[in-house]
């Protein structure tokens, strides 16, 4: 009775969160294997303070050599990992959006560790949030992507050793980070995370970084050259990304439509006059920006196809159709001018000003477009 209690404390406050905030989930290993998690918390943002709660969890193992605060005496009494996730976490994670720091690990773990009960994990069709990815694509010159060091540069700080610690850390940093940047209402349907959506190469960073050392010591290379340096890594994540963006931007409005109004009409080009809102208005000549991953559709042909493989995840087609040139993805903030109204369908006809598409014309997600400072 005073567990329930107490769960029905956590919900209550858990429900009244602040609007668009996810629920952040961390854990402590006791040893270096995956399936070894000793203790888990979950942290959400609500009356404008971090509150977290966490349960601490028996694993299979006698080896808490990666354990510095929990030690096997102090979860000898308690549940398995299986029994704790469906009895204590899974009842509170209220809403559609989970904050994660390396989301496709955490999730790894979360699996390993539920799956030593014998039973197969299963999550409902959530949203993610990824702060290490976010913090990637958004805080310029960040240098250094571990957890530490993304907390320190949004002026936050964390016990390590302390799951409850950086589970409040990463939901802090996330509402941080959507205040400073334009990263508001982002996340990526939990199926493409499994599916690798969000893996970045570890070394990303310091390949950039011993780029730039060579170009202090060697003489510019040919611009082609430097053309296939910018593309060593697969725009195909950054494109998902996008497609998961827009996405959600788009279940977002159906949450705010009447049950009865039929959103299929939105993949096409033209929108029933019963169904008919207000578009958003952009100024004539004036120039907006369009960030690092966002995309656009070359001809407006093929939007509704686009827009189709996106909702199938359809990754073959949207392969097929980057490599035609039919979308395409900034690798860095474009500036871009809109050339035309809005159409009903979810975009606008724009031309990129600058950079190596400087003049191209093509059709962007009014979502994906922010005014210039």
């Amino acid at each position: 009775m005073e567990e329930d209690a107490k769960t029905q404390q956590l919900l209550q406050s858990i429900m009244r969160r602040k609007n668009n905030s996810a629920i952040a989930i961390a854990f402590d290993k006791a040893s270096s294997d995956d399936a070894s998690i000793c203790r888990i918390a979950i942290a959400w943002i609500s009356e404008s303070k971090a509150h977290s709660m966490s349960c601490l969890v028996k694993p299979p193992t006698d080896d808490f050599s990666c354990s510095r605060k929990v030690t096997a005496s102090m979860v000898a009494h308690s549940a398995d990992f299986a029994t704790v996730w469906d009895r204590r976490i899974l009842p509170l994670l209220k809403g559609d959006v989970l904050a994660l720091y390396d989301a496709s690990r955490t999730l790894h773990a979360l699996k390993a560790s539920y799956e030593t009960s014998g039973r197969a994990f299963m999550l409902p069709e959530l949203y993610i949030r990824d702060l290490r990815f976010l913090a990637i694509t958004y805080m310029p010159g960040l240098g250094n992507d571990s957890f530490i060091s993304i907390i320190h540069r949004l002026r936050l700080s964390a016990d390590l050793d302390d799951a409850a610690s950086r589970a409040r850390a990463c939901t802090s940093a996330l509402d941080r980070l959507q205040m400073i940047y334009p990263a508001s209402g982002y996340g990526v349907p939990l199926s493409m995370v499994l599916a690798g959506a969000l893996n970045l190469p570890a070394d990303t960073l310091q390949e950039d970084t011993e780029l730039e050392n060579e170009e202090e010591e060697e003489e510019p290379a040919p611009l082609l050259e430097r053309l296939t340096n910018a593309t060593r890594f697969s725009l195909i994540p950054l494109l998902v990304i996008c497609l998961c963006l827009f996405g959600y931007y788009m279940y977002r409005q159906r949450q705010n439509e009447p049950a009865h109004v039929d959103f299929s009409s939105y993949s096409s080009t033209e929108v029933p006059k019963s169904q008919k809102k207000e578009l958003p208005r952009f100024e004539a000549g004036k120039t907006y920006t369009m960030m690092r991953g966002t995309y656009v559709v070359m001809n407006e042909k093929d939007i509704d196809l686009f827009v189709t493989a996106a909702k199938e995840h359809d990754t073959d087609k949207i392969r097929t159709m980057l490599r035609n040139g039919q979308v395409l993805v900034f690798q860095s903030a474009v500036p871009i001018e809109v050339t035309g109204d809005p159409h009903g369908n979810g975009f606008v006809p724009i031309t990129i000003k600058e950079g190596d598409h400087a003049g191209q014309s093509g059709y962007a997600a009014y979502s994906m477009i922010i005014k210039s400072k």
